[in-house]
């Protein structure tokens, strides 16, 4: 598999233990309506992710990481969104051996952020992933709800944090103001179920304490 992009839009919720996913069958916004949603599927996921030691990725709104398991297994850099835009730019690679360096392609589409400083595992992330996607009524998937419970470990440390995120994603294809519509529409049902908006630019910032 060569490389891949994709445009990721998405929202990310703050949700306690004891929270029930929401069914949103029936919700309906910018044109679109969930008819369906499949059945629960569990994953799990672990990404280390690579930063300069003074977190200027982070900082930056930009993630690196190197993700196994799930369907998209691979080397993932996160761009931070373009001017009047809400997606993220996603980049992928292809999983190469395990002590493989990052590749040459995405280093050099974050050389203008790294500049001169060298670049390594900062984070270690654990994540049992649950997600369920919301289907039209002709069949298509228009997003998925993606329910997260998230250990972290600092590398070169014993700090460990834990939590549960909820995250909201549109299916590729879903976009523009039908695409905003869904996330308003979805975004009612899940803070009705207890779910608030992030407080955490991405589970980088959160695991390495770097939220503000």
């Amino acid at each position: 598999m060569s490389r891949s992009e994709q445009t990721e839009i998405e929202r990310k919720y703050d949700v306690d233990g004891t929270a029930a996913v929401p069914d949103p069958v029936g919700v309906a916004g910018g044109g679109l309506v969930v008819e369906h949603v499949e059945s629960p599927v569990v994953v799990e996921l672990a990404a280390t992710y690579w930063d300069t030691d003074d977190h200027a990725l982070v900082a930056a709104r930009t993630t690196l990481r190197r993700r196994e398991g799930g369907g998209d297994a691979g080397w993932h850099l996160k761009l931070p969104p373009e001017a009047g835009s809400t997606g993220r730019r996603e980049v992928h690679r292809p999983l190469g051996a395990a002590d493989e360096p990052v590749p040459d392609e995405l280093l050099g589409l974050v050389s203008d952020v790294v500049g001169d400083r060298s670049l390594g595992p900062v984070l270690r992330l654990e994540t049992t992933r649950t997600v369920r996607a919301l289907v039209g009524g002709d069949g298509s998937s228009l997003a998925e709800i993606a329910d997260d419970d998230v250990v972290a470990t600092r590398l070169g440390s014993d700090v460990e944090r834990r939590w549960r995120e909820w995250e909201v994603e549109l299916a590729p294809g879903v976009d523009g103001p039908s695409g905003e519509g869904l996330l308003d529409a979805v975004e009612e049902v899940v803070r009705a179920a207890g779910a608030v908006p992030s407080t955490s630019r991405s589970k980088l910032a959160r695991g390495l304490g770097a939220e503000g």
